[in-house]
C-alpha cells in the first residue's frame, strides 16, 4: 500500500531542483552510456561496489547536501515523525537520502528500471531484537517529471513470498502477476514498504529536456528510532 503526502508548494520543488542543478559537479554518472545520475550515494549501488568505500565518502556528500538542503531535510524529518508518530533521525554514518536524476534518453521509455524489493537497511544493520525488518519503510519525493509523467509499477507479490528469489526468477515471477502503476506529482512524497516488488515505471513519449529527479530514501526502525538513509 502507497501513501501520497504534500510535502512540497510549487515554490519549494522549483528551489529544490534549482539547488539539484547548482550541484552538477557533484552528480555521479550511475551508467557508462545513459544520462542516470546520482546526487549523493546510494546503498544499493555503492555498497556491493565497495562497502568501506560508501562508509568513508558519506560523510562527504552528506555535508554537501546538509549544506544546500538541510531545510529539506528537517521538513522531510517533520513530516514522518508526525506521519510515523515516533522520533526521527539520520545516521552520521549512512549516506543521506539522496537524488535519482535521470535526464532525456529512448531508452528510458522501455523497461529498463529493475524489479526489485527494497533490502538496503541489510547492508547496514544486524537482524536483532533492536531492529524491525519486518516493517522498513521507502520513499519518493518528485521534484520534476517529464512533460507526459512519470511514477511507479508495484505487483501484488510480498517479500516474505519471493525472498529466496534470485533476480531473473523474480522478474518471472512479477510478470504473472496483477501490475499497478502509481503516478508520481511534483512535491508529493510517495510512501511505502519497500516489500512489494516494484519498479521505476517506463517513461511514455519523452521530449528532449525532460527529467525525471527524485529524491530517494529508506528508514527502518532502530531503538524505537526511525533511521532514515540512502
Amino acid at each position: 500500500m502507497l501513501t501520497q503526502i504534500e510535502l512540497l508548494t510549487e515554490e519549494e520543488s522549483r528551489k529544490v531542483y534549482q539547488t539539484v542543478h547548482e550541484l552538477k559537479e557533484n552528480w555521479i554518472q550511475r551508467h557508462p552510456l545513459l544520462p542516470f545520475y546520482t546526487l549523493g550515494l546510494a546503498s544499493y549501488i555503492d555498497v556491493p561496489q565497495d562497502k568501506p568505500g560508501y562508509y568513508k565518502q558519506a560523510k562527504y556528500h552528506n555535508s554537501i547536501l546538509r549544506d544546500r538542503l538541510g531545510w529539506l531535510y528537517t521538513k522531510l524529518a517533520n513530516i514522518l515523525e508526525e506521519h510515523l508518530q515516533a522520533p526521527i533521525t539520520y545516521p552520521e554514518n549512512l549516506a543521506l537520502p539522496g537524488f535519482h536524476i535521470f535526464l532525456s534518453h529512448p531508452v528510458f521509455t522501455q523497461p529498463v528500471g529493475s524489479i526489485h524489493f527494497d533490502k538496503s537497511y541489510m547492508f547496514h544493520w544486524e537482524p536483532t531484537k533492536d531492529v524491525d525488518f519486518s516493517h522498513p519503510i521507502s520513499f519518493t519525493l518528485t521534484i520534476s517529471l517529464p512533460k507526459n509523467g512519470g511514477g511507479l509499477n508495484v505487483w501484488d507479490v510480498e517479500f516474505a513470498e519471493a525472498k529466496q528469489l534470485n533476480n531473473s526468477d523474480l522478474e518471472k515471477l512479477a510478470h504473472q502477476c496483477h501490475k499497478t502503476f502509481y503516478p508520481y506529482q511534483v512535491g508529493s512524497l510517495v510512501l511505502h514498504s519497500g516489500h512489494a516488488i516494484h519498479q521505476i515505471a517506463p517513461a511514455t513519449n519523452l521530449q528532449p529536456g525532460d527529467e525525471r529527479i527524485t529524491l530517494q530514501g529508506h528508514g527502518v526502525r532502530y531503538q524505537n528510532c526511525w533511521q532514515l538513509h540512502w
